[in-house]
């Protein structure tokens, strides 16, 4: 296109843009398949900075909709791995079970939970705390709560019950969470998360006594229990070949801790009942 073409096409532009320009109107040309630019809303968010307070408020919230993986971005403890997968099972009866399926010295092999659902490390012991609960609560252990307590896994250079004391306290505040986001009633504290809390022989002591924790002003009853893997242990030893003698001792002592577990079960149900 010469110079003479190019001036004479931008000279009808002008003229087309004057029209316009008067009449105060300018045609958008689309084509069929686009939507009119009228009939389009654009939105404009404001260009402020969130506030602390909306920080923490979206971290909250994402952390209540991804609650399984809560754990893992907590920085506490000092000497902390990893947070345990799956550290939290949402039931629909409001007692919480804290347990602990972490290692707590260096002789324990690292352990990796192979369901969501999963609690125990062996099957066996599952059964055996689901019959437990299925004889005094009427309904599957699957109905409760359950949270590893404390959350995450840990380095075995230390092993000292303080250290263990200062990461229970710390991870109360995922307990304190869960119960007030689900209206908890009850917690059931078993042997595996009560040494990490009290220390071994204090912890014994505690077994079969009620207990309560304050979280916002509103008190929980708290039941101590040893963990059902005692149980499993009594059974085992008591179908091995052996002397008469230390069968029927087994079998006798595994025949008490059970009607103790039913009994201490019970002495919680009542209590959330009330």
């Amino acid at each position: 296109m010469d110079k003479k073409k190019i001036f004479e096409s931008l000279v009808d532009i002008f003229d087309d843009a004057q029209y316009f320009i008067k009449k105060n109107s300018l045609p958008i040309f689309h084509l069929r398949s686009e939507a009119d630019p009228h009939d389009i809303a654009f939105s404009w968010k404001a260009l402020t900075k969130k506030t602390k307070e909306q920080k923490q408020k979206e971290t909250q919230e994402k952390q209540r909709t991804n609650r399984e993986l809560a754990n893992f971005p907590c920085s506490l403890c000092s000497n902390k791995t990893t947070g345990i997968k799956n550290y939290f099972y949402p039931g629909r009866f409001p007692i919480l079970v804290l347990h602990y399926s972490g290692a707590s010295s260096s002789k324990e092999k690292p352990f990796v939970k192979k369901n969501p659902k999963q609690v125990f490390k062996e099957e066996l012991t599952g059964k055996v705390w689901n019959d437990l609960i299925k004889s005094v609560y009427h309904f599957s252990s699957e109905e409760l709560f359950y949270q590893e307590y404390p959350a995450c896994n840990f380095s075995a250079v230390s092993v000292k019950d303080e250290d263990w004391k200062v990461r229970t306290e710390n991870c109360k505040s995922f307990v304190e969470d869960n119960v007030r986001e689900f209206d908890l009633k009850g917690i059931i504290l078993l042997g595996s998360s009560a040494k990490h809390v009290f220390g071994a022989e204090l912890a014994k002591q505690m077994v079969g006594k009620l207990t309560t924790w304050q979280f916002s002003g509103k008190e929980i009853p708290v039941m101590t229990l040893r963990s059902p893997e005692a149980l499993v242990f009594l059974d085992e030893k008591s179908k091995q070949k052996s002397e008469e003698k230390s069968l029927f001792h087994y079998a006798e002592e595994k025949n008490a801790l059970e009607l103790a577990y039913k009994e201490q079960l019970s002495i919680l149900l009542n209590e959330v009942k009330r």
